[in-house]
């Protein structure tokens, strides 16, 4: 009987093993998440306030006021709630029609969860396929993929419109992180030049260039300046104790004319 319990008892750890998934998950990989949740989860929560009940919707609008606040619980409790969030963002962005006052924390969340993210294949507007794609990054531009045939970067304005929709793309953006990237890659390659010229390593001259450039930082920041000493309070002479003298000898007087 006792072995019968015992092996019940291992089986039900197991199947509960098998159901949570995420007992043996290392909880320093889900801490960015976590932080972007919390960031995203209290955005959400002061934009709702500032909207009104929408005729006929009152009750749906406590159904989401209470849907934030359990975000709120789970996120204290350390738990990913990734499927509640979306849906919760997706409703309140529908009542508010925009996401203005919280699109930064939006952003930074939703393309951190999406890196990793797997699709038997991904269409481009032009009908050109990739299979077996892994997300990489999710960055102002588009995204960069692993695929079957090795990697790429797509730029935004060749995919749907539920990718545009999903990641907030905009031409600005992507026209500002174009340009960005076009300056680095002229200032790498104007490195590199250089260091042909000179006869050194590309890599080492790199690695100097950011070396002057981490010292210049330093030296530019404020100087540190010495904490201030309360002035000492003044010192007082030690009471010397009087010295015990000892009394003079007297000593008679020598006569005249006696010699030694």
């Amino acid at each position: 009987m006792k072995m019968g319990k015992v092996s019940r008892t291992v089986l039900l750890l197991q199947v509960l093993v098998l159901t949570l998934g995420d007992l043996h998950a290392d909880p320093g990989e889900a801490q960015p998440e976590l932080e972007c949740q919390a960031a995203l989860g209290e955005a959400l929560a002061v934009h709702f306030e500032s909207l009104a009940p929408v005729d006929g919707a009152e009750v749906r609008f406590e159904e989401l006021r209470a849907g934030l606040k359990q975000l709120e619980a789970d996120t204290v409790a350390q738990k990913l709630s990734r499927e509640h969030l979306a849906l919760l963002e997706r409703e309140i962005r529908i009542l508010s029609q925009g996401v203005a006052d919280y699109r930064e924390q939006y952003l930074q969340w939703v393309r951190l969860t999406a890196e990793g993210e797997k699709h038997q294949e991904l269409r481009l507007l032009n009908g050109k396929v990739y299979r077996e794609v892994v997300i990489r990054r999710v960055t102002d531009v588009g995204l960069e993929i692993r695929h079957l045939s090795g990697s790429a970067r797509l730029r935004h304005d060749t995919l749907g419109e539920e990718w545009k929709d999903r990641f907030l793309w905009t031409g600005d953006e992507a026209h500002r992180s174009l340009v960005a990237e076009a300056s680095a890659d002229r200032k790498v390659a104007e490195l590199q030049r250089y260091a042909v010229e000179q006869g050194k390593d590309p890599v080492v001259a790199r690695e100097e260039a950011e070396a002057r450039l981490y010292l210049a930082e330093l030296e530019s920041s404020a100087p540190i300046v010495p904490a201030k000493l309360e002035p000492s309070e003044p010192l007082e002479l030690a009471e010397l104790e009087p010295a015990e003298l000892e009394p003079a000898r007297k000593v008679a007087p020598r006569s005249p004319g006696k010699s030694r």
